[in-house]
């Protein structure tokens, strides 16, 4: 697998915020909106599930929405298919999604733009056969667009820490979840396309995805917090848009700095 630049995405039409969204499931159906609430801590799960259940998740979006990408983060599917509702029944996107030997937790679909209503999947076999299904992220959503260039990338992985001294001098540390922060730099940036993939992010009113690996995690070293494929977080930018042409010359590229925090929509 070749490797791949910071991708950014616009945010889940299925995301838990929007009140109209709903999901259900034939098995694990009190669990079925975990998958959309944006954590990698809780999970739709069922419970006694065995392959020839032939297990339902769908997701209802109420409205119509336009889709290219369907993202599932940590589940345990092997054998699935992933159909839209065309009005009167599910049918298959413009590049059918069905697989058969899926070895992968994380997976990544992209197709023609498609407008639907409801989104279903179908699992028909789990890695471990006749294990319980468990899906931790659903994402449906559109492209922004891909990096060409590579930016130094600084993450920051906030927990909120705040520091209590006693009187003995020895220090109470109380701490939270958190959340996620990322400041993305170029020195020269004169990529016409990644330029313009900035400037829509400083102009968006609403949350993006950030997906720092772009989907693929063998270009790093190891696995680490913020680079792998199950790291995909709501942000925006917290700094603003200085189109600065370096050393005033304007045929040369612009100087770059993104500072993204992780955000509630």
């Amino acid at each position: 697998m070749s490797a791949e630049q910071i991708l950014f995405l616009n945010k889940n039409v299925a995301d838990f915020s929007d009140d109209n969204v709903a999901a259900a499931a034939s098995q694990g159906n009190d669990y079925a909106s975990f998958a959309l609430n944006r954590s990698n801590n809780s999970a739709w799960m069922t419970t006694s599930s065995v392959d020839s259940d032939n297990t339902t998740w769908e997701v209802d979006l109420v409205d119509d929405h336009y889709i290219t990408d369907i993202l599932l983060l940590k589940h345990n599917f092997k054998a699935f298919t992933i159909q839209y509702w065309d009005g009167a029944a599910y049918v298959d996107f413009s590049t059918p999604i069905s697989e058969t030997v899926n070895a992968e937790d994380t997976s990544h679909f992209t197709f023609d733009s498609q407008n639907t209503t409801k989104i279903k999947i179908t699992i028909t076999g789990t890695q471990v056969a006749n294990s319980d299904k468990q899906l931790f992220q659903f994402i449906a959503t559109t492209q922004i667009g891909q990096l060409d260039g590579w930016p130094i990338i600084k993450p920051t992985i906030l927990r909120n820490r705040k520091l209590i001294k006693m009187l003995s001098g020895k220090i109470e540390v109380k701490e939270s979840i958190g959340a996620f922060k990322a400041d993305l730099s170029v020195k020269i940036l004169s990529n016409d396309a990644d330029l313009t993939i900035v400037e829509s992010l400083f102009a968006s009113n609403e949350g993006f995805l950030v997906w720092l690996c772009g989907g693929d995690e063998d270009q790093f070293r190891s696995e680490r917090i913020g680079y792998r494929l199950e790291d995909i977080y709501l942000m925006k930018c917290t700094n603003e848009w200085k189109p600065l042409l370096y050393k005033g010359l304007y045929q040369a590229g612009m100087k770059v700095d993104l500072k993204l925090s992780e955000v509630v929509s």
